[in-house]
């Protein structure tokens, strides 16, 4: 027989509440805006330009909104090249490598969490955003429709179409109570992967 077991989280660390102003002082991010975030290795395989290119569309409905790409990897100057070459780079704040402490309090700033890699095989990432109470738009593909269930903790879209990626975005910033309904239900999924469990 047969069991999967999720690697699971530790769910104590990650947890919903607001981070400190400092926090945000520390990486130039705007206060009191829709901010969209995304935390991992900025690779190839990540397809962070999906992303990139989905926010472009999202400031054209959402102007004051901002998003924090938290990580490094092969294709971080690349991408920060492209948010220059598509006008965008006043509202993306890359923070590069950061300590475990900064990680933690990252997860609480965003209004959702957006993953466009369909390399995942469980993502980890992913599961921290949603223990930290954030809505997910992610990519339908690799392990990723097993955390985000469409239309109820958030909304999977389709390999590469930055343009449903936008949608789902803009769709979760304009609306508050479908927020704090996604949010409850990220925070329940979550629960089901706690490190506790997994190491029983």
């Amino acid at each position: 027989p047969m069991l999967v077991i999720s690697n699971g989280i530790n769910l104590e660390q990650f947890t919903p509440g607001k981070a400190p102003a400092s926090l945000y002082k520390k990486f130039a991010i705007p206060q009191k805006v829709p901010i969209v975030t995304y935390i991992g290795r900025v690779d190839a395989e990540k397809h962070i330009h999906v992303l990139l290119k989905a926010f472009a569309a999202v400031l054209k409905k959402v102007p004051t909104s901002h998003l924090v790409i938290v990580g490094h990897g092969t294709e971080f100057e690349a991408m920060k090249e492209l948010a220059d070459e598509l006008s965008i780079a006043d509202s993306v704040t890359f923070t590069g490598r950061v300590s475990d402490e900064d990680l933690i309090l990252l997860y609480r700033i965003g209004d959702l969490y957006a993953i466009p890699s369909p390399a995942e095989l469980q993502s980890i990432a992913t599961l921290e955003a949603m223990a930290s109470g954030q809505p997910i738009v992610a990519v339908d593909a690799g392990a990723l429709g097993e955390l985000c269930h469409n239309n109820k903790n958030g909304y999977l879209f389709g390999l590469d179409d930055d343009s449903a990626m936008a949608k789902s975005i803009i769709k979760i910033l304009t609306d508050t109570k479908k927020r704090t309904t996604f949010s409850k239900e990220s925070m329940r999924i979550a629960g089901t992967h706690d490190l506790i469990h997994t190491l029983e």
